[in-house]
């Protein structure tokens, strides 16, 4: 899916009413009816009992008006606090604000004050929309953003979080979301500047807008939801078995960091792989259960604890059952693994690098062969920035930039990892994902990335589809651990949220 500029965003839904015949107001109610449906499940996870929807003289006031009105017949507590006075409400915000019940009308404020409503409200953010182009903010605005961030407490944002610029995320005073809802398609100021950090979860609402009306050029600014990753997926053949489904091999793990690579063997497992082995340095002492699933290989390292020549022979014999590899988690940075690391990129079998591999590879970078397999490169800043200087680019622009121009100097397909997270390919292709969620920043996190890459490659995928399928249903996976909460969820939680994760996806198949 494409992100689009305001002016794009305009045009398109111009062109749809005028097409069709469509009411510009249907779409607003449209709108607000997915703010409203939205706003609700917010409200029954959070156990709030009220809504308190602050509605700006725009179009996004109109939308949030809307909302207003359903959630009140919805027998819902709604406080209504206007940013002006209501002959100022014109066009669609003024018929927005025509049907709100006389209750709604005569209770609504022209003041807000954070000690006007619950602290555990659900605060629906309407005051400013995609017309904000910054970089001041006038009265209320100013105001009323800053009372309602030091309130605290759930932020829904419609369509963009007030105060953000739509077309290139800049934002001097924001009003941070802990959701946006933005509609028909992601606006590009939410996915660039500061719009990651204010948007919060991201979510595009459908409003009646077909997809033959949304732009589709491969030189926009692209995006990955879960129309995209359910456009790649297919339901699975009823007489499958394990050979079909790709057997992954998992080669990491050292006396340092010997846990590691068994996030990633389990993740591949749960990903839907047929048959994983686990690759370790025969010295390594394990001090945690495994899947009884996973198959176990001890590889000879000569009693140093790490993974060099001595298991060469037996990589290499194990090498002939696997569909693809996933190597690096865990492995430690001994020169004595770069022997390992140069024999596996010159195999043909499709490969997923990551963790310390990705660190041997930015020390040796004359150690990458033109190989006619998949390689998938999965670095996360910090490791984004030792490969940058090894393969002599500069890390300046957007973090979707910088992914694809490793990508293209690598020729390998780079997942760099993070707040929206980048996929690329060294064609050029590249987008941005929108699954994901703060409860992804942890240790250990990485592996179960890499381990789900391993088993979309083990299935035969295309090497960019298998990485984007991938770091969206690791997204996917976080987000469905989130009502634990954020904080406190271990990167050994992920794999078991993974059938989860596919069930989500799958009932929409």
């Amino acid at each position: 899916m494409q992100a689009v500029s305001v002016q794009e965003m305009r045009e398109l839904e111009q062109r749809f009413c005028q097409e069709t015949g469509t009411a510009p107001v249907q779409l607003m109610e449209n709108a607000g009816q997915a703010v409203a449906r939205e706003a609700s499940a917010l409200a029954a996870h959070a156990g709030a009992r009220q809504f308190a929807v602050l509605a700006g003289k725009g179009n996004n006031g109109g939308d949030a008006c809307v909302a207003a009105r359903l959630l009140l017949e919805q027998g819902a507590d709604v406080q209504l606090f206007l940013a002006a006075a209501p002959e100022q409400y014109q066009g669609e915000a003024g018929l927005a604000w025509q049907r709100l019940p006389a209750t709604l009308k005569n209770q609504c404020r022209r003041e807000f004050k954070a000690e006007m409503v619950q602290r555990d409200c659900i605060l629906i953010d309407g005051l400013l929309g995609t017309g904000f182009a910054g970089p001041g903010l006038r009265q209320p605005y100013c105001a009323w953003i800053t009372e309602a961030r030091n309130r605290g407490g759930i932020v829904l944002a419609v369509d963009v979080p007030s105060g953000l610029n739509a077309d290139d995320g800049s934002a001097t005073l924001c009003l941070e979301a802990d959701l946006t809802l933005t509609f028909a398609v992601p606006k590009r100021g939410l996915l660039l500047g500061e719009g990651p950090r204010c948007c919060g979860r991201l979510l595009v609402a459908d409003i009646g807008i077909p997809a033959t009306y949304l732009p589709d050029s491969s030189d926009g600014l692209q995006t990955f939801s879960a129309a995209d990753a359910l456009a790649l997926l297919k339901r699975e053949d009823f007489t499958t078995y394990k050979n079909r489904r790709g057997h992954v091999g998992v080669i990491g793990g050292s006396r340092l960091y010997p846990h590691a690579p068994a996030l990633s063997a389990e993740a591949a497992l749960r990903t839907g792989a047929g048959l994983v082995t686990l690759a370790l340095p025969q010295s390594c002492e394990l001090f945690c259960s495994l899947p009884k699933a996973l198959m176990v290989r001890r590889v000879a390292d000569g009693g140093s604890g790490f993974c060099n020549a001595f298991a060469l022979p037996q990589l290499t014999e194990m090498g002939r059952n696997f569909q693809a590899l996933v190597c690096g988690p865990g492995w430690g940075q001994a020169e004595e693994s770069l022997v390992v690391l140069q024999s596996l990129l010159a195999s043909r079998l499709p490969l997923v690098l990551d963790a310390d591999g990705l660190n041997l590879l930015a020390a040796h970078p004359e150690c990458l062969p033109e190989r006619p397999a998949a390689l998938i490169l999965t670095p996360h800043p910090g490791e984004m920035a030792r490969l940058q200087n090894a393969f002599g680019l500069e890390s300046t622009g957007s973090r979707l930039e910088q992914a694809q121009a490793l990508a293209h100097r690598s020729r390998t397909v780079v997942v760099l990892k993070g707040c929206r997270s980048v996929v690329a390919a060294p064609d050029g292709r590249a987008h941005i994902n929108l699954s994901g969620c703060p409860a992804l920043a942890t240790a250990g996190s990485g592996d179960v990335l890499a381990g789900i890459c391993g088993a979309f490659l083990g299935q035969g995928r295309d090497a960019y589809e298998a990485a984007a399928l991938a770091v969206f249903l690791h997204g996917l996976a976080g987000e469905i651990l989130r009502p634990i909460g954020s904080r406190g969820i271990i990167a050994d939680d992920l794999p078991g949220a993974l059938p989860a994760a596919w069930s989500a996806l799958a009932a929409n198949l």
